[in-house]
């Protein structure tokens, strides 16, 4: 009895040994497996996860730089925005005080232009009636001066013959008189010399008759008597005739004498005239020069009403050309505020952009920091040591938690299109090396051995074959909600598990895609 005894002991022994031993015998084999393969896989899956949070630190660092990239360039846009604003308000304002102003000087020098217009066309008008009335007055006059110079001329050119008359007769009398002085001179020294001569001869005769009477004193006395008187009365009649011809000279002297102090007249009396008609003359030079000053004043008037009318187009043309600029300086200013609600939609649309990229910034480290706490939550998940039978509960819990997690982090990275992009990018020929290919295909198959273990679901005998199930299309799963999308997830496990996936379970991610 007492082998039976120590043998019956042994067992309780052994029980008891084994009772304390369970933990480490209930460990080894469950050691076993996770040390081959769900090990292999937990660390290929961690160091997945470990990449993946590293690139999207990478990606949250990158994203962090863009955003404060952004937001310099949004802070310099901003500043730039500003600055161009108070330069364009500044430009504005001036271009405004300076509008103002041109329009000012504008009103003024139209107001001034009228009124000089007016007061130039009073003046005009005024000019005109007075050169009007100066001209027919002038022209009036200018007749009467041209018939007064024609009279003047004509006058002029009868006394030009008249001058010329009086010059030749006074030429002619004086070489008249030099013949009449000649004349008289030879007639009276001819008379001279004549009474000389017959003096002398009568006195010779008388001595030749004296003589001749002495001779023939008696026989001749009578002949020589009444030849005497013959000759006597011969010279008396010659002397008469002498003293006829001397009066008939004397007479026509002073007809010519008359004559000479007619013409003397008639010289005094033209001299008279030529100098009342040179008074005249001065005073139609008079009248004829005020006339000359009066019609350079009006060609001074007239140019300076040109001058005013060139002046009044050129301020007309300034005028235009301030309006044309102030025109362009409208259509700058227009061009300026388009550019400056260009660049506020620009800055609008990057304010909007950043905000979008801060959203699905927090939603990705939200994602994170629940996907982090969940896979803590998986790792410190410990089976029941008292129940070896839960090992497989446990595992296919830890599975589906895996596969809630994955599903969870790809409802993530397809709800953030750049996300996926960049995933897919990497993912491309430039990806993991050989070892982490290797790595990859064992987590792979791993994941494919654990989703092909399906859960006992209550009435599934096995006997009617199973849906094979198919993995969801990311692309589809972006068109589905939240909801939708976790919906279709049944955790089959406790209810501790049950509320723990309640707590792990991520909030909606809601990321604004472009």
């Amino acid at each position: 009895m007492a082998p039976k005894k120590k043998g019956a002991k042994e067992p309780e022994l052994k029980k008891k040994k084994g009772s304390k031993k369970d933990p480490n015998l209930a460990n080894k084999p469950m050691e076993m497996p996770i040390s081959e393969e769900i090990r292999e896989f937990y660390h290929a899956q961690i160091r997945n996860l470990e990449d993946r949070l590293a690139r999207y630190q990478r990606k949250w660092d990158e994203l962090a730089m863009q955003e404060k990239l952004f937001r310099q360039e949004f802070e310099q846009l901003a500043n730039n925005k500003k600055e161009i604003v108070a330069f364009l308000k500044r430009t504005l304002n001036q271009r405004v005080d300076e509008i103002t102003d041109l329009n000012e000087q504008l009103q003024s020098l139209q107001l001034a232009k009228e009124i000089e217009k007016d007061a130039f066309e009073a003046q005009l008008a005024q000019v005109r009636h007075e050169f009007q009335e100066t001209k027919d007055q002038l022209t009036t006059e200018n007749i009467i001066l041209g018939g007064k110079l024609a009279a003047l001329e004509e006058f002029r050119l009868q006394k030009e013959e008249l001058t010329q008359k009086f010059m030749s007769l006074e030429e002619q009398l004086r070489t008249q008189e030099n013949e009449h002085k000649d004349y008289v001179h030879n007639l009276e020294k001819k008379s001279v010399l004549d009474k000389d001569r017959l003096r002398k001869e009568i006195i010779q005769r008388v001595n030749m008759v004296a003589t001749e009477f002495r001779k023939v004193a008696t026989s001749q006395m009578w002949d020589t008597t009444k030849r005497a008187i013959t000759e006597n009365n011969a010279v008396t009649l010659q002397l008469a005739k002498t003293t006829r011809q001397g009066t008939q000279l004397l007479a026509e002297n002073e007809q010519l004498r008359g004559h000479q102090d007619n013409l003397c007249k008639q010289l005094e009396l033209l001299e008279n005239s030529q100098k009342l008609m040179a008074r005249k003359n001065r005073g139609h030079q008079k009248v004829i020069l005020m006339l000359t000053e009066k019609c350079r004043e009006l060609q001074e008037g007239t140019a300076e009403a040109e001058r005013l009318r060139v002046l009044l187009g050129q301020l007309e043309q300034d005028l235009l050309k301030q309006q044309q600029d102030n025109q362009a300086l409208r259509n700058e200013r227009d061009q300026l505020n388009l550019q400056l609600e260009r660049q506020q939609a620009e800055g609008q649309r990057l304010q909007q952009q950043l905000s979008k990229e801060q959203k699905v910034r927090a939603s990705l480290e939200t994602a994170l920091a629940q996907a982090t706490s969940f896979l803590q939550d998986i790792v410190q998940m410990q089976p029941n040591k008292e129940d070896r039978d839960f090992d497989v509960v446990f595992q296919l819990q830890r599975k589906e938690m895996l596969q809630q997690l994955l599903l969870m982090l790809g409802s993530a990275v397809v709800s953030s299109p750049q996300m996926a992009e960049a995933l897919h990018r990497e993912s491309q020929p430039c990806g993991l090396p050989r070892e982490g290919s290797t790595q990859l295909l064992r987590t792979g198959s791993l994941l494919q051995q654990l989703s092909g273990i399906v859960p006992y679901r209550p009435g599934d005998l096995g006997l009617v074959p199973r849906r094979i199930h198919i993995p969801p299309n990311p692309e589809d799963l972006r068109l589905l909600s939240h909801t939708t999308r976790m919906g279709n997830l049944q955790v089959y496990s406790s209810p501790e598990v049950r509320k723990r996936f309640k707590k792990l379970s991520l909030p909606e991610v809601s990321l604004l895609s472009k």
